[in-house]
């Protein structure tokens, strides 16, 4: 929903995101000439230019070609597949599994990189590009106790030196933009901060594409909220650099919210678009003003619901489609008025029929 008044010849506008019924946002714009141009329409990310300030997130277990081909068909402007561990990208059988395929309807794509040797990492990354990767992330963020237990993704925090190192390595290598994704520090440890701020320097000075940053420590995982003054500081420093935020993007409000605060180049939807592919959509049309954007209906959910069902189908047997799919319909049901009766009706499921019959019912389709 949507509505607009004139006030001293500044319309103000005001957009309502109506999730569910347990949660109503919203956003409020002032609709000036002078604020417009403080939301950036674009994101420049090397030689690629996406037509709107955000992306779809690797997700280790969720960002799948269904996944990916809902969220470009509702506006992403580009995706990533999940999170790779760059030995295995090596291998070339691997890269011919269907989780490493490009479709051809899938450009601009991203792939994100794991590891801690700067020549594999190197060697993986021009792998994926040969396979048709449009961008190469490397992640020195995840949180994942496996991962930092073998010193990769967010333990290299912790060593500033061999971070960029692997940046170097991987640069010289390939020709492609190249992103890196941080976080804030490893923790609160003044030595750790200051590693932060000595990789994104370094970083920057040597050409990186974008610096990624979650607003949290590595070892908060999760837990509390995301710092953004840290991205605002970062721009601050490095006002030449393209700084994508990431950390709790769950609707459009505060995506606006976000970049009026910090003056950032765009964000990254991570976990908000898990069940919730019309983000994007609401991200796109907050940022333009456009008042003219409305939820989808309790019967356009269950389409896409059916859509995104039939595809995980296509991709996995019943056995594994059924509990995997449970991930998604967790959070497709916040939209749904009846959420809790709604949710565990469809959880229960046991079998590819059951649960379409399921959500037709669900969703009056």
């Amino acid at each position: 929903m949507a509505q607009g008044s004139l006030q001293g010849g500044v319309v103000r506008a005001i957009m309502k995101f109506v999730l569910g019924d347990e949660q109503t946002i919203i956003c409020e714009t002032t609709m000036t000439d002078q604020s417009r141009t403080c939301l950036p329409q674009t994101l420049k990310l090397g030689d690629i230019v996406l037509d709107a300030p955000m992306y779809q997130a690797p997700l280790s277990g969720y960002t799948d070609r269904a996944m990916r081909s809902l969220a470009r068909q509702h506006s992403a402007p580009m995706t990533f597949a999940g999170v790779m561990l760059d030995k295995i990208t090596l291998h070339p059988k691997a890269l011919r599994k269907p989780v490493f395929a490009v479709g051809e309807n899938e450009h601009p794509i991203g792939g994100q990189l794991l590891g801690s040797n700067p020549e594999q990492m190197a060697q993986a990354a021009k792998a994926l590009c040969g396979i048709g990767y449009d961008l190469i992330d490397l992640n020195f963020a995840c949180p994942a106790p496996k991962v930092l237990r073998r010193g990769r993704g967010g333990a290299l925090l912790q060593n500033a030196h061999q971070v960029i190192a692997i940046y170097r390595k991987v640069r010289e290598t390939v020709r492609c933009p190249l992103l890196m994704k941080l976080r804030i520090a490893y923790d609160d440890d003044t030595a750790y901060r200051d590693a932060f701020w000595t990789i994104a320097e370094h970083a920057a000075a040597d050409g990186i594409d974008a610096l990624v940053v979650h607003g949290r420590t590595v070892l908060q995982r999760y837990r509390g909220k995301a710092d953004w003054q840290i991205l605002a500081e970062l721009k601050r420093r490095l006002p030449g650099m393209t700084i994508v935020g990431s950390g709790d993007i769950f609707d459009a409000p505060t995506v606006v919210q976000r970049f009026r605060e910090t003056g950032i180049d765009g964000v990254l939807v991570a976990r908000g678009a898990i069940g919730n592919p019309w983000i994007f959509e609401e991200i796109r049309a907050a940022v333009k003003g456009d008042l003219t954007y409305t939820p989808p209906t309790l019967y356009e959910q269950g389409q896409v619901i059916l859509e995104h069902w039939s595809r995980i189908l296509q991709l996995y047997p019943p056995k594994k489609a059924i509990p995997y799919f449970r991930k998604f319909l967790a959070n497709y049901c916040r939209r749904h008025p009846d959420r809790k009766k709604a949710q565990m009706s469809l959880m229960a499921a046991r079998d590819p029929e059951t649960l379409t019959l399921l959500i037709e019912q669900w969703y009056d389709l």
